[in-house]
């Protein structure tokens, strides 16, 4: 994967693609190219050194409580940025990040983001603004769970994978990902009997487990979702 690859990828995402030129030009020149195979890249608790960004592949990060609980924070698409908080206030990593199948991504160690914002007051700055992106993610998710019933969580949720990860087909958009069941009970916040019911619930409405025919079942799910809430999980 060449540099004008990498930077399509990147320019996915909206705030790599508002930064100003020389930022985002000494951003690939500094970072590199890593491959993972269904591996950790890092783990909870682990020092952070620099932060990611998905090139290609699937990227799920999660949290395991001291009691062994399992929480499912997001699955990261391409050009989605990762591990930034632990860059910026030096603390360990909060949560894993393993990479499903054949992944790639784009290192930005820590040495080389202190060149890149090299005491620049605005750089530092840009570096946040994806750091509080992060945070009203986060917090609408919370917002999402704690206020919804959990089939509205996860009507959101399919809805935003299809969006973002859906592949067209002749009858929907299929959501082309590695997801277990205890992926998505973990997701929603449920057990795994509980998903199966919510599952099985969803396909009377005209909606099968991995295909969505957008005309029926998207709407059906957005009705359902109301608009209080947008999709959650997004990174």
């Amino acid at each position: 994967m060449g540099k004008l690859d990498v930077e399509g990828v990147l320019a996915k995402n909206s705030w790599f693609a508002s930064l100003p030129a020389e930022l985002s030009e000494s951003i690939l020149h500094a970072g590199r190219i890593r491959h993972f195979e269904s591996a950790l890249i890092y783990a909870a608790d682990d020092t952070a050194d620099g932060l990611f960004a998905l090139l290609s592949g699937q990227i799920r990060l999660m949290r395991t409580s001291a009691t062994g609980q399992l929480s499912f924070l997001a699955i990261a698409s391409p050009g989605a940025w990762f591990g930034l908080s632990g860059a910026l206030d030096g603390r360990p990593h909060a949560y894993d990040a393993i990479a499903i199948g054949q992944t790639a991504v784009f290192h930005l160690s820590q040495e080389k983001l202190t060149q890149v914002i090299g005491g620049d007051i605005d750089h530092y700055a840009a570096f946040v603004r994806l750091l509080c992106h992060h945070y009203r993610v986060a917090v609408e998710y919370v917002a999402a769970l704690r206020t919804h019933p959990p089939i509205q969580v996860l009507a959101h949720e399919l809805i935003r994978m299809a969006g973002r990860h859906g592949q067209p087909i002749e009858d929907g958009v299929r959501i082309d990902l590695r997801l277990s069941q205890e992926d998505w009970a973990a997701m929603v916040g449920v057990g795994r009997q509980t998903i199966n019911r919510l599952l099985k619930k969803l396909e009377e409405k005209a909606l099968r487990r991995s295909t969505m025919r957008p005309s029926r079942s998207i709407g059906w799910m957005r009705s359902r979702a109301s608009s209080q809430t947008r999709a959650f999980t997004v990174i």
